[in-house]
């Protein structure tokens, strides 16, 4: 977990709070009612700016461009804001400003909003703000189930949209009283470690999703859950996979850091438990990963070696081998 929780601050473009440019109302929230909140996720905002002269003819001093790393959304809308009042984009005064992103989900309908705060317009300058995005696509599919007036649920967690193979990860259930997290619901029927029965009503269902070792957390809240329907719950992590492809059969482990690490260290390669990422000991199958850019340290024979692999690009639905 403090591995996690490190990732999430040590990355500077890869968090909801930057140096310069705060992200701050971030809200995911279904057209259904669920508000759905990630503890210790790979989810995050990447807010950049950068600035250019401004044309004689140009009236425009900012753009805002927008990516999305894998499904999440359809359509986006900015607005330009001063003290919580919207201003005009055209012949904006200079000033410092937040900027108000809405976008329209692509999975499940509903939106997901945020403020990305100290926005620069300099005079006679063009603002360029780059923003990407990215999260996990929730998606709930209900059918009709005759379960004597039960509510039955189930489920999965997707890799990617590419990869929705059931193998490595799972999505374990947990029901709670709204507004009520101390203590769990128990199920009316446990199915399997993924599936139950429980009481139709209106819950925070919490999904734990593990890999390697560290475990995520996925909360929907305000579920209203109705008899007799089922509720099949996809969580597409939207990530990328990562393995090992070198022919060094002593290789037992990767460690994964934040690009960079290895051109800092000193001396032979070694560990550094504080700033590591996230780490895999099974290396016969391709694990999970967050994308991003990673420094990769091997391990050869439980330890007794170490060697750098630099700059290892992990993207959505790709899988990035080290060799």
């Amino acid at each position: 977990m403090k591995k996690l929780l490190f990732f999430l601050v040590f990355q500077t473009v890869l968090l909801l709070s930057l140096h310069s440019q705060p992200v701050s109302d971030y809200t995911y929230k279904l057209d259904n009612g669920i508000t759905v909140k990630t503890e210790h996720c790979w989810s995050n905002v990447w807010v950049q700016q950068s600035y250019a002269p401004l044309t004689v003819n140009d009236k425009t001093p900012l753009v805002v461009n927008i990516r999305t790393l894998g499904d999440l959304i359809s359509s986006s809308t900015f607005k330009l804001l001063n003290a919580g009042k919207e201003v005009k984009l055209q012949g904006a005064a200079p000033g410092t400003y937040e900027l108000k992103l809405t976008f329209k989900l692509s999975g499940k309908a509903g939106t997901l909003s945020f403020v990305a705060g100290n926005i620069l317009i300099k005079p006679k300058t063009k603002t360029a703000v780059s923003i990407t995005l990215y999260d996990y696509q929730i998606m709930i599919a209900e059918s009709p189930e005759q379960s004597k007036g039960l509510t039955s649920y189930e489920t999965l967690v997707d890799r990617c949209k590419s990869n929705t193979i059931q193998d490595l990860y799972f999505g374990i259930p947990t029901v709670f009283e709204k507004g009520k997290h101390d203590k769990p619901i128990p199920p009316a029927q446990i199915i399997s470690k993924t599936s139950g029965k429980i009481k139709p009503g209106t819950y925070d269902f919490l999904i734990s999703i593990v890999i390697s070792g560290q475990t995520q957390y996925v909360w929907l809240e305000n579920f209203t859950m109705k008899p007799d329907i089922k509720y099949k719950i996809s969580t597409n992590l939207n990530a990328g996979g990562i393995s090992y492809a070198g022919t060094n059969r002593d290789v037992n482990k990767m460690e994964l850091y934040p690009a960079g690490t290895a051109a800092r260290q000193t001396g032979n390669p070694e560990p550094n438990k504080s700033i590591e990422i996230i780490s895999y000991d099974n290396l016969k199958v391709v694990n999970c990963c967050a994308p991003g850019t990673y420094d990769v340290l091997l391990a050869i024979k439980n330890g007794s070696k170490y060697e750098w692999r630099k700059n290892i690009i992990v993207q959505t639905g790709l899988k990035a081998e080290v060799k």
